[in-house]
């Protein structure tokens, strides 16, 4: 608290979600794994490759018609030939030649929705693919993927709207304004709640929650990068913390704990446009059905925004870098 003090507009910002502050919190993800119904397949999973065992393609994707609004071409990275034979993180790919990015070879790339097949209901969603390579620790991910199964094939081209990559080695944050897979411009896969460890019983980072654009404001805050937001008070990147009065019952799940517990002491980022209150995570048949119960019986009065004030004036600070301490 000494830290993280409560935000002097955390009154307002909140009663601009819900004046009684009874909205409660909505876990964003499903037990189902089965991406053939898309009807069932909830959350956003994500993909690991290893390109040292040979298990990444690595096909083109399209951004279609640049400047009309369906692809933004010049804010995204893509992947191009470093001349060893591998690829590189190339920044800005409007002009670049046969962008390209990393998928599993197996044909079956896990994407938030799911595959729609001939006949079924679609998905309206967002159809983000995370990527993440270990072997070199890098980190893609893409928005609005094509919603059709042909689409979401390792083979042929891709078409997406946009697509952002980061070097975990680093900390560097996106060109300022630039988008990411989401609106505030931040990676997604740090921040989403991952089955096996709130599973081990610690969640050891923050988390990402979204907000109705008619809450959000045409600006954002360190360390978000942008914002697509209407004429709400409340800005991208805002922090949210579960207070620390808020007491943990001890007979809840281990997952939904890890989970609260966690969002007191790392908070959640305001990093997305979408329903209040909605916490995004990955599908996965390990999730207990009673975690939902408990953490969704949480509501906004129990949360407050909080002042990052103590980071971005302190000498050292850099708004280009993740780094929170020196």
């Amino acid at each position: 608290m000494t830290r993280f003090p409560v935000h002097a507009s955390n009154d307002s910002w909140k009663t601009a979600i819900d004046a009684t502050g009874t909205r409660r919190l909505h876990l964003d993800w499903g037990r189902s794994e089965n991406q053939a119904q898309p009807s069932d397949y909830w959350g956003i999973p994500y993909n690991v490759v290893d390109t040292k065992t040979a298990s990444t393609v690595w096909p083109q994707v399209i951004y279609p018609s640049p400047g009309s609004g369906q692809s933004v071409p010049d804010e995204s990275d893509c992947a191009v030939p470093n001349g060893s034979g591998g690829y590189k993180i190339q920044r800005g790919c409007a002009g670049a030649v046969a962008p390209r990015l990393p998928l599993p070879t197996d044909a079956t790339v896990k994407v938030e929705g799911g595959y729609c097949s001939a006949g079924q209901t679609c998905s309206s969603g967002d159809h983000h693919v995370l990527v993440l390579e270990k072997a070199t620790c890098r980190l893609w991910e893409s928005y609005y993927v094509g919603a059709s199964s042909a689409q979401l094939t390792s083979n042929g081209a891709w078409s997406l709207y946009s697509s952002a990559a980061w070097d975990l080695n680093s900390l560097s944050l996106r060109p300022i304004t630039w988008t990411s897979g989401d609106a505030a411009g931040l990676p997604m896969l740090p921040l989403l709640v991952r089955v096996d460890e709130a599973s081990a019983g610690e969640v050891k980072h923050p988390l990402r929650i979204t907000l109705q654009r008619s809450h959000m404001a045409r600006s954002f805050v360190w360390p978000a990068r942008h914002q697509a937001g209407s004429t709400g008070p409340i800005p991208f990147g805002a922090l949210m913390r579960l207070r620390a009065d808020f007491v943990i019952p001890s007979h809840w799940t281990t997952q939904a704990k890890a989970i609260a517990t966690a969002m007191q002491r790392y908070g959640v980022y305001v990093a997305d446009n979408g329903s209040d209150m909605y916490i995004q995570g990955e599908p996965s048949a390990q999730w207990l059905s009673d975690t939902w119960g408990q953490l969704q019986s949480i509501n906004l009065g129990q949360f407050d925004f909080v002042s990052l004030n103590s980071i971005t004036t302190r000498a050292g600070f850099n708004v280009d870098s993740m780094a929170a301490s020196w």
